[in-house]
């Protein structure tokens, strides 16, 4: 497949959505604590509760992108996320804070992968497969490139001005691309055929959604866990802080790697195989890490880190492809906004409750807490490889 100016635009519209709105607040949140007294935790927290309102918005958003297309919903997104970035560098106190990530959080599906699948989907169909993976594999460099960006802008200025600076970027990077984005209108025999075959299954289709958003929010909740704890458990593991950030920046490659990976040689192996790869490879790499708990070996992490990079890059692929498998084109915006709502309900538990069992119980408790999760995840994306897809007859 050669690449399309779409499928590289959407990679870099992705790495700015996650930049500006995700990886960017890492950076900043810490400045913009010590500028108004308050403490880190409430900022994160503040962020964490955010997440929520992502969970409110996607089944939204996915509804819009069914009846207007993709493209109107992320151009509204990017002005609304550039909107939400320029309040940040004007804000005064706690409640305006509260107020303004509330709104980002609410359109980031808008500006991120779901969105952009729904657009990939609708613009090639069956064959967005190979276009999904090359849009995660761009993107998944939005924090190699945003967090020294933000790092290096601080030094230069304070950060309510490094926030008028991404805001600037949402404006002149990804709204051009959304401006880009094909016109798409499903057809309405499409649509009625889809759901009377989901319909007349036998409840095949709610079987199928029912378990493929527990293993999507599943392994959401173990990279939303890892994202935020990691270091925090290795170190109440009894690993060292040299070990444990050796760990954390291996998973970045590994991610990438696989993503090359399944790129590569994607015409190979079936939607349905890689996610058995994916959740297979959060399990394992849990797995691993349970060792730890017995033998705590210093390889121990860092192939953890390795096998779960991979599986979370796989991760993300999955999550554009195999909705896309199953349910075909039509509707494919709802459906990826139900998987999106479930998945960072469980998101935004995830941190708080892992620190929390950690504190409480000890490492070797939120470990294995993150295997059983892991294990979920596992066992019903092989549940869902039993069942057959549904796709619609037009795509």
């Amino acid at each position: 497949m050669k690449p399309s100016p779409l499928t590289i635009g959407l990679g870099v519209s992705m790495t700015v959505g996650y930049g500006t709105l995700h990886y960017s607040f890492s950076v900043l949140a810490p400045a913009i604590a010590r500028d108004f007294g308050w403490e880190t935790s409430f900022v994160f927290g503040v962020f964490s509760a955010g997440l929520l309102a992502g969970a409110v918005s996607a089944p939204i958003f996915g509804r819009s992108i069914d009846r207007f297309g993709a493209r109107p919903v992320m151009i509204l997104g990017t002005l609304a996320a550039t909107l939400a970035l320029v309040l940040y560098a004007v804000m005064q106190n706690a409640w305006q804070f509260a107020a303004i990530t509330f709104l980002a959080e609410f359109v980031a599906f808008a500006v991120q992968y779901d969105a952009g699948f729904a657009a990939l989907a609708q613009r090639y169909g069956q064959e967005a497969r190979s276009h999904v993976t090359l849009v995660t594999l761009i993107a998944g460099f939005a924090s190699t490139v945003f967090w020294p960006l933000d790092q290096w802008l601080l030094t230069l200025m304070d950060w309510r001005d490094v926030y008028l600076v991404l805001a600037a970027i949402n404006l002149f990077f990804a709204l051009p691309v959304h401006l880009a984005v094909p016109a798409y209108r499903p057809p309405r025999k499409a649509r009625t055929t889809v759901e009377g075959k989901r319909s007349t299954k036998d409840g095949g289709a709610g079987l199928q959604m029912a378990l493929m958003a527990i293993s999507l929010a599943s392994g959401g909740f173990l990279i939303s866990a890892v994202s935020v704890s990691l270091l925090v458990v290795l170190g109440a593991a009894g690993f060292s802080p040299a070990v444990a950030t050796l760990a954390g920046s291996l998973i970045g490659p590994s991610q990438v790697l696989a993503r090359l990976i399944e790129y590569s040689q994607r015409r190979l192996f079936t939607p349905v195989t890689t996610a058995l790869v994916a959740s297979g490879a959060l399990f394992f790499s849990f797995a691993l890490l349970s060792s730890s708990l017995a033998l705590p070996l210093v390889a121990i992490p860092i192939a953890f880190a390795v096998v779960y990079g991979a599986g979370q890059g796989l991760t993300s692929i999955v999550r554009g492809v195999l909705p896309l498998y199953y349910f075909g084109t039509a509707g494919y915006g709802r459906t990826m906004g139900v998987l999106s709502g479930v998945r960072m309900v469980l998101s935004a538990a995830a941190p708080v409750s892992i620190v929390f069992v950690s504190e409480r119980a000890g490492a070797g408790a939120a470990i294995l807490s993150l295997l059983c999760v892991a294990g979920i995840s596992a066992g019903t994306m092989v549940l869902l490889s039993r069942l057959r897809p549904l796709q619609a007859s037009s795509d």
